[in-house]
């Protein structure tokens, strides 16, 4: 990119954020409050909440589901819903049928489903746009952790990961739908609003959901309702749901802060959260996929531990609820890494994407702390079932799924970090969105030679940047069972390594990672 178009991009952010600060809090939508556009006026008998959803015809939508975030109701043959607020609500919001557009505000460009509730008012009504045909197949965008620190994070975040969505959408084929797994900042919550224009669908090029991470909870404040206030200022409220063909996808905020400390947080549900997830889910056919969206992983799932969701909090429960549909998965987040983990309750397997981050190891560099490359996950949904996955990294093709390396180079950053085997014919290969249907083989000058084995390691050319080179901490020193080493039979021969995944899709890697390159922190082409 030339330093002019850097310089236009920067100025048209400036304007942006102006228009921003000029403009109300969620403003814009498609709900209108109060007696609605009829005039008619009513004291519901059945709640003080009430409202009507219709098309853009005026036509009364029944079945759409009604929550505050505690109870959830569904709109009759006329389109009406009441409900009885719970005094800690904030919000009254629909979850977005599969027949319907999704809807975006006025001022921020992010998915509209809600009204922001007002003392005295009771009424709230929402007006639904028809898809023009159903949406059987299309993809989830899964974005991990942006985590900007700056505001030229959220510049960056933009030109990488956001314009790599872009063109991935553009060519896609079907129907493309992003939502973020937590940490949209890094607790400078001031740049919730930078954040907000990256993500707009002018610069995705798809609308974007949103999920709150542990990041995104302002403190120290007085309770977990202050602390999410200035997140849902700006993405409306942090436990909802939507559908898409067949699949219903659940947001929900699992973490539970102090509000004291940025550390200090356990990772799981509360039993109003899980009262309203029953709830939610009782409306949904048992026939149909459920994507439950969060940002601290399930994966592991043992006592009081921020980086796994704590098992006394509700995570058997939700495994439970999950395990009842016909096909279940998890996104999450956190981590800094990529993991596809495998739960298995009551003989079904709910898988549970853990998913790299957009911005690396916090903005230093181009890769997760161990190895991934900044990206994102794509999900392809076919009817109830998945199609197929996979990890796209930024500014590489779809075929770029492994890194190769000699087992015995030294890298940029010392001698000190290195892998497990370092023998002069040995070689290692991080594959960074395995799962245990993979298989891995190595053909020695095009003759199969063997299968790789897979064992916990560091990738060292990571490590070695992050800790021996830009002087970062041990938290930047990660293992991960997506390493693999094989021993070769002739060192000198030409090396290829292809790995199948589940789908019968194949990847291959010729090229070693030259010792006296690193991972950088930033693309060249930013």
């Amino acid at each position: 990119m030339t330093s002019i178009l850097k310089y236009l991009n920067r100025a048209l952010l400036v304007l942006l954020l102006a228009a921003f600060a000029a403009c109300s809090d969620n403003e814009g939508g498609n709900e209108s409050n109060g007696n609605g556009d009829d005039g008619n006026t009513e004291t519901p008998a059945d709640g003080d909440t009430y409202g009507y959803i219709k098309d853009t015809n005026g036509n009364s939508v029944e079945g759409v589901v009604v929550s505050d975030g505690y109870s959830c109701t569904a709109t009759d043959a006329e389109g009406r819903y009441a409900l009885t607020r719970n005094a800690d609500a904030g919000f009254v919001f629909y979850s977005l049928p599969s027949a319907y557009k999704v809807s975006v505000d006025k001022t921020y460009k992010l998915p509209r489903f809600f009204a922001r509730l007002q003392a005295g008012t009771a009424r709230y009504d929402f007006t639904l746009e028809a898809l023009a045909a159903p949406e059987k197949r299309f993809d989830l965008i899964c974005i991990g952790d942006p985590q900007i620190n700056e505001a030229s994070h959220a510049v960056r975040f933009k030109e990488e990961a956001g314009r790599e969505i872009r063109e991935y959408a553009a060519s896609a084929g079907v129907p493309c739908y992003g939502i973020t797994l937590g940490d949209h900042v890094n607790n400078k919550w001031t740049l919730f609003t930078n954040m907000v224009v990256a993500l707009q669908p002018e610069q995705t090029g798809v609308p974007v959901f949103a999920t709150i991470g542990n990041h995104d909870h302002e403190f120290p404040t007085a309770d977990e309702k202050a602390a999410r206030a200035k997140y849902e200022s700006y993405f409306g409220p942090v436990d909802y749901s939507f559908n898409r063909g067949d699949v219903h996808v659940v947001s929900m905020d699992n973490v539970i802060h102090s509000c004291k400390a940025s550390a200090d947080y356990e990772g799981g549900f509360t039993a109003a959260q899980y009262a309203w997830l029953k709830q939610d889910l009782s409306f949904v056919p048992k026939d149909k996929m459920v994507i439950l969206c969060v940002h601290i992983p399930f994966r592991g799932g043992w006592g009081t531990n921020s980086a796994h969701a704590d098992a006394d909090k509700y995570y058997d429960e939700v495994l439970d609820l999950l395990s009842q549909y016909e096909y279940a998965a998890i996104m999450s987040a956190h981590t800094h890494s990529n993991i596809n983990y495998i739960h298995r309750k009551n003989g079904k397997e709910i898988f549970e994407h853990v998913t790299g981050t957009t911005c690396g190891a916090w903005w230093r560099s181009t890769v997760c702390t161990e190895g991934t490359p900044i990206g994102f996950g794509l999900y392809r949904i076919d009817g109830n079932r998945m199609e197929e996955w996979a990890y796209r990294s930024v500014r590489h093709d779809e075929q770029f799924q492994i890194r190769l390396y000699r087992a015995s180079d030294t890298f940029v950053g010392g001698a000190k970090y290195r892998f497990k085997q370092t023998g002069a014919d040995q070689i290692v290969a991080n594959i960074w969105n395995w799962d245990p249907s993979w298989t891995v083989n190595v053909y020695e000058n095009d003759v199969l030679s063997g299968q790789m084995t897979r064992n916990s390691d560091i990738d060292a050319w990571t490590v070695a940047y992050h800790i021996g080179l830009l002087n970062n901490t041990d938290s930047y020193r990660k293992s991960s069972d997506h390493m693999f080493h094989y021993t070769l039979k002739n060192p000198a021969a030409a090396v290829r390594v292809e790995a199948i995944d589940r789908f019968g899709n194949k990847y291959e890697q010729t090229v070693f990672t030259d010792p006296a390159e690193h991972p950088g922190d930033f693309h060249a082409d930013f």
